[in-house]
């Protein structure tokens, strides 16, 4: 790593799809090396009790491999302070999103450890410690070092979302979940409260369409990760799942194809092009007043907020996924490299960047806190009351699969889904195809 730059801030954006991480495809990386501002919150780098000595306090340099989100960014503006504090010095890495995931795949796979702290997903676990051996499990480690990580104060429904065979290995920083964002104004004016069912959700679209001036909904159409997430949270909602109990998959069934047609209906109430919309365009639509109700990912509240991305400031809000069945989650985490070479170092810095003073000052930016006290804070609650939904959404939220194959399974029913709703194949024909490529995938693991 070169000598320490100035951080370049990269778009504020949720990151792009890479629907071949972990393949190592031959793709654009751009690489920015960064280090920025201040922090406001002091840490403790130890627990009560440690068996940690200032002789034998964590020191030494890390790398920390990550792209930029609104609340990322407010991260890298305190890790001056970190430095000062702990006397750890910290290189970041901050890349797009597909070069990231690259950079990770390779590090693991050639095991040189160049990248001690790299943002983690839920649905990267399958591939990266069954497959690469590439993660430290936490849980262990920080027991073996004496250091608490205080997991008691996060929520349960986070913490799930990171363990994989019994052992948690990344710590949660952003709580990224799909809430109904919705148009106060307009559903006041119309009379109608937000959709706490799937058939009121569809009535409500519908009632509410009014174009050109202002869609019933949107839907993230685009091929990938977009319209996979997308479906899930009506496949569940439905009474459906991608897999049966015994681990095979359950695509073509009753459930799963009235879900496929729930977005057949909500297209029709969508903007032209939302078949090609991704999570950027369905928040940019929402933001630019374009659209009524949308499901979002939690991450992109900062542009919402923001006066000059959002024409909707003031007029909008967040409400859970109607029912009380599973919603996607897709948040993010910090894992620590198996192959780091400096780990004292590496989980010092997790602990203090999951710390509850640091995510609690994130919040402004936009964050979904994984922390229970912050949460539950009623005056956190009041002053940001989009966390509200937040809060009620964490223990329905849930990673789709963990499965190493992961974005093959994408890939398979994402390409047929997205057929569907640009009236090239029937819901059940999709899904059948689907079901088919699923078996064969899977069957290769």
């Amino acid at each position: 790593m070169s000598e320490l730059r100035r951080h370049i801030r990269a778009p504020l954006t949720r990151r792009a799809y890479d629907r071949h991480a972990g393949k190592l495809p031959g793709r654009r990386v751009l690489a920015v090396v960064a280090i920025v501002a201040a922090l406001l919150f002091p840490f403790s780098l130890f627990a009560a009790g440690s068996t940690e000595t200032p002789s034998t306090q964590p020191a030494g340099t890390i790398t920390f491999l990550v792209s930029s989100t609104p609340t990322v960014d407010g991260l890298l503006a305190k890790i001056p302070e970190f430095e000062k504090q702990s006397g750890i010095k910290v290189q970041v890495a901050n890349v797009d999103y597909d070069a990231m995931t690259q950079k990770e795949t390779l590090d693991l796979r050639s095991q040189t450890g160049n990248y001690d702290v790299f943002w983690t997903e839920g649905t990267f676990l399958g591939r990266y410690v069954s497959n690469l051996k590439g993660l430290e499990p936490l849980d262990v480690y920080a027991k073996s070092q004496g250091v608490d990580l205080g997991l008691s104060d996060f929520a349960d429904g986070a913490l799930k979302n990171f363990r994989y065979n019994g052992h948690l290995y990344a710590m949660p920083f952003e709580n990224t979940m799909m809430l109904v964002a919705y148009r106060t104004d307009l559903y006041k004016q119309a009379g109608l409260n937000p959709p706490s069912t799937l058939s009121e959700y569809l009535a409500d679209v519908a009632k509410l369409n009014n174009p050109p001036s202002e869609y019933g909904t949107e839907i993230m159409g685009q091929k990938g990760e977009p319209i996979f997430y997308e479906y899930l949270n009506w496949l569940w909602g439905e009474g459906g799942d991608l897999f049966t109990p015994d681990g095979k998959p359950a695509l073509d069934t009753a459930a799963a194809e009235k879900a496929v047609n729930d977005l057949v209906t909500l297209a029709r109430y969508s903007p032209k092009g939302t078949a090609n919309f991704g999570w950027d365009e369905a928040a940019t639509s929402f933001a630019q007043g374009s659209v009524s109700t949308a499901v979002l990912f939690s991450d992109q509240t900062g542009s919402l907020l923001d006066p000059s991305s959002s024409k909707v400031i003031g007029k909008w809000n967040y409400t859970a996924f109607p029912g009380s069945k599973p919603t996607a989650f897709g948040g993010y985490a910090w894992g620590m490299n198996a192959y780091s070479k400096n780990k004292p170092a590496a989980l010092s810095f997790i602990k203090w960047a999951t710390s509850a003073e640091v995510l609690k000052s994130l919040v402004p930016n936009g964050s979904s806190p994984p922390r229970k006290s912050i949460l539950d804070d009623q005056t956190v609650l009041e002053k940001y009351p989009w966390l509200k939904a937040e809060a009620q959404t964490v223990s329905r939220a849930r990673v789709p699969t963990a499965s190493p194959a992961y974005f093959d399974l994408v890939d398979a029913l994402s390409a047929n889904l997205n057929s569907v709703i640009t009236g090239q194949m029937s819901a059940k024909e999709a899904l059948q195809s689907a079901q088919s490529k699923w078996q064969q995938i899977l069957s290769q693991q």
